[in-house]
């Protein structure tokens, strides 16, 4: 009886974990929702029940109802931002369709309409419709419309669907078959190719594969047939050949300034840019996250990328800053993203933004001087930096003045933006020369700093020199 009751006690508590470990969070997951079609005897799409719809690469399948509707719920994990969730659709006596969507958990998207093609086991048991001349090529139902790069582990190929029908709009017969030729218009030139290039339609109904390259970029499709002495064909048909996952090498940071006045003004605003490539220098495909942080300030968490491979994120100045701006006066951003996003492996790379304080009093060599009848130069060297020796912002003015004499040199300067300080950027040189005729007892001469409105501060200085008879 006790060991009964043990076996009992065993098997209750064997099914709770096993319920408990099989538990999903409702937060991670995402609802898929569309409509399955096949063309039925007329030609007409009509709703496909008990096709089976599966989330490739997760466990989740769903079948379609008499009015051809789906609902899939896909656990995204840990996904933050938007996943491609490739959608399979099957069903017996029909060709199986796929279809790819922008998925993210906690919300429901809605899959563009999918239409399969039947499939006949016995063609002689299937009377052709009477159709005319061909006339027209159309694209059939719902395709892929990017690909990605060989060798990327994503996907390569996309299968594209054409029917050719009459001016009745029928499909084609056998009596009025044509073939139909499939040419790559333009591409990026990376060995991407159609195969087949050429099919007889089987019904009205011709397929090709377009099969990527090593090179991203667009690609733009002809396809055509000759009827009838005349040639028909659809209008371009417009696809994607993206990146390949994002590689350690050809991932890098910039910044749109390289120095701020950030320990003087809070809510400045500088431009954080990722430049994100594969392995074969393509950018990646759109819409790759990359993740930012920051020691000190603020910085946006997260963005996409574009066609380019560019992710462009706002640093802000903020507390908190630098504890030492002896030592440093940097704030250091870091991007990272995934490699693989399998393994969830991730590569990063940084940049970093000089956070400038106030102008710093002007500092002057020689701070008094005496002239004669001879025009006899006098040279000056002076320094304009902030309070911690870091160069002023970028077109920060800068200008010396005289009320008598020439000067020459660094006398009407702007400063570029740069984290160095040094000769051009802190430290300046100019000549003051009395000419031949100069009879004044006393010159005055005025360094004056003119920064932009988000700049370090405004700050000038005076010397004078006295005629010595």
């Amino acid at each position: 009886m006790n060991k009964l009751i043990y076996l009992l006690i065993i098997t209750v508590i064997t099914i709770f974990l096993f319920t408990c470990s099989e538990s999903t969070n409702v937060e991670d997951l995402a609802t898929l929702k569309g409509r399955i079609y096949f063309v039925a005897g007329a030609n007409l799409p009509e709703p496909l029940a008990g096709a089976t719809v599966s989330a490739l690469d997760y466990f989740a399948q769903s079948q379609t109802n008499t009015n051809g509707v789906f609902e899939v719920k896909v656990d995204l994990g840990g996904e933050d931002g938007p996943v491609e969730v490739g959608l399979q659709v099957s069903k017996a006596g029909y060709e199986t369709g796929t279809t790819y969507v922008n998925a993210q958990k906690g919300e429901t998207t809605l899959v563009p309409d999918l239409t399969l093609l039947q499939i006949y086991s016995d063609t002689t048991t299937l009377e052709d419709s009477i159709s005319g001349d061909a006339t027209h090529i159309t694209v059939d139902g719902i395709h892929s419309t990017h690909i990605y790069v060989q060798s990327s582990g994503l996907q390569e190929t996309a299968k594209i669907n054409f029917v050719v029908t009459d001016d009745q709009g029928r499909l084609v017969d056998s009596t009025h078959s044509v073939l139909v030729h499939f040419n790559i218009l333009s591409g990026p030139d990376g060995g991407e190719y159609l195969e087949p290039d050429t099919m007889r339609t089987i019904n009205g109904r011709v397929h090709t594969v377009l099969n990527s390259g090593i090179i991203a970029g667009p690609v733009q499709l002809d396809v055509y047939a000759e009827a009838n002495g005349q040639t028909i064909r659809t209008l371009p048909i417009r696809m994607a050949i993206y990146g390949g996952l994002p590689d350690q090498r050809h991932f890098s940071l910039a910044v749109d300034k390289l120095n701020i006045a950030g320990r003087v003004h809070f809510g400045i605003i500088d431009n954080i840019t990722a430049f994100v490539g594969d392995k074969f220098s393509n950018p990646v495909a759109p819409g790759t996250i990359v993740y930012f942080s920051t020691d000190y300030c603020i910085v946006e968490g997260a963005a996409v990328t574009d066609e380019l491979g560019q992710a462009t994120v706002r640093f802000e100045s903020a507390g908190p800053f630098p504890p030492n701006p002896i030592d440093s006066t940097f704030a250091h951003i870091t991007a990272w993203t995934y490699e693989d996003t399998v393994l969830r492996n991730t590569i990063n790379t940084g940049a970093k933004v000089l956070l400038s304080d106030v102008t710093a009093p002007i500092q002057i060599s020689p701070s008094s001087f005496s002239y004669t009848a001879v025009n006899s130069p006098v040279a000056f060297d002076y320094t304009v930096q902030d309070i911690w020796g870091n160069p002023l912002v970028g077109n920060t003015s800068i200008k010396v003045s005289t009320t008598a004499g020439n000067l020459y040199g660094d006398v009407n300067v702007s400063l570029i933006d740069t984290r160095s300080p040094g000769p051009g950027t802190t430290d300046f040189q100019f000549y003051w020369a009395p000419g031949d005729s100069l009879d004044d007892p006393q010159v005055f001469i005025s360094i004056t700093v003119d920064p932009p409105s988000d700049g370090n501060g405004y700050r000038s200085v005076g010397i004078s020199g006295s005629r010595n008879w």
